[in-house]
């Protein structure tokens, strides 16, 4: 079903998180920009992650050329440093750990004999059975040392991103971005309450809820806490509140662009469909992806029922809401080029084989009609056309 109509709209584009999937967000958008009905372009924004930092970048006016640099130069140069406080705390942390438990072995006999009796699920022996008896022991019996591990370890995060917003200041030419008459979300996760954080750049009747802050201009700190992974990079200090990724809760923020007044929306996801037969994953590396995937793209599948309860609403009278036209999510073909490691992949040549897929997967979305997201109901019972 064809959504499209000559009728002038305000559309929305919705960019979901995805590491280095970001570069899949450019050839998207570059190709939506080459299509009449999309050619103005979007007037409002909302991304998380990678996709607040290309939401920016389009809010800023970047062409979909320059935001490649952008991602270019990231491959070429990453802009984080590997921490040296907290390498320097696991290894001084492991070999104090490693001497406690030496200790242990030869001080007391009943960790040899709980060794020896997990030992029996591993006989006869097995290629890999040694480690997975070390593992298996750690899990059932010594599993403290995990935590102990971890709370030895002062700094809460690998890398510092102090380069990478040193960059994002150098393309924005400052701390603000300039984002001209776009209103644009960024979405963060509040990393001591778990609350989601959304900051907007104009307010309506529903941005009045507690998790928009409606500010003057969206800064690189707010950008820099949407896409600061928890564990991997530090939290962002923003005001009272301590931020980071939002693609804990928010990967694909739809809920925004309905707030900020969009009534035709692309949502752009970086996940590949799911593979419908029901056969075993050939491999750790497939199961990992389709968990991650799935985790992601929860909070998206909760926003598209939200809006198929605002559509409903809509058909009555006087009812506050308007409809919203939702189209089908442009997303990757299965078997790519994303796999479980591609959300950190940033090599130039995997950033541009995204890019490339970006543009096929939009080429195909718009033959298809676009087709007009029917939120899993009959097209007949829904108010978006």
């Amino acid at each position: 079903m064809g959504g499209w109509n000559t009728r002038r709209r305000t559309l929305g584009l919705v960019l979901s998180g995805g590491g280095a999937r970001g570069a899949f967000h450019v050839g998207v958008y570059e190709r939506l920009l080459d299509d009449p009905r999309f050619a103005a372009g979007p007037t409002v924004l909302s991304g998380t992650s990678a996709g607040a930092i290309n939401a920016a970048l389009i809010a800023a006016g970047k062409t979909p050329g320059e935001m490649m640099q952008f991602w270019r130069g990231i491959a070429d140069d990453p802009p984080v440093a590997a921490s040296d406080l907290f390498f320097r705390d696991v290894a001084r942390r492991l070999a104090r750990l490693t001497l406690e438990e030496a200790v242990r072995w030869v001080s007391t006999p009943r960790a040899l004999r709980t060794f020896l009796w997990r030992a029996r699920n591993h006989f006869p022996p097995r290629p890999g059975g040694l480690l997975a008896l070390w593992v298996e022991y750690l899990l059932t019996d010594r599993w403290e040392l995990v935590s102990r591990l971890l709370e030895g370890v002062r700094e809460p995060f690998l890398a510092d991103t102090a380069p990478l917003r040193a960059r994002l200041c150098a393309e924005f030419g400052g701390e603000k971005i300039p984002s001209r008459d776009i209103r644009l979300a960024i979405n963060t996760v509040d990393a001591h309450t778990g609350r989601v954080v959304r900051y907007v750049t104009a307010g309506t009747p529903f941005t009045r809820s507690p998790d928009y802050l409606i500010v003057d201009a969206i800064t690189v700190d707010m950008v820099l806490a949407s896409a600061s992974i928890p564990l991997l990079f530090p939290p962002v200090k923003i005001g009272p509140h301590l931020l980071w990724d939002g693609g804990l809760l928010v990967n694909t923020p739809l809920a925004p662009v309905v707030a900020l007044g969009a009534d035709e929306i692309v949502t752009v996801l970086v996940t590949e469909p799911p593979d419908l037969e029901p056969r075993p994953f050939p491999h750790l590396g497939r199961a990992v992806e389709r968990t991650v995937d799935s985790f992601l793209e929860n909070a998206y599948n909760i926003d598209r029922k939200l809006l198929l309860t605002r559509n409903r609403l809509a058909r009555l009278e006087r009812a506050p809401y308007r409809d919203v036209m939702l189209y089908e999510a442009v997303r990757p073909a299965r078997n790519g080029c994303f796999n479980a490691g591609s959300y950190l992949y940033f090599e130039r040549h995997v950033l541009e084989a995204m890019e490339a897929a970006g543009r096929r997967a939009a080429t195909a979305w718009l033959a298809a009609g676009p087709v007009v997201d029917q939120l899993e109901e009959p097209a007949a019972t829904l108010a978006v056309c």
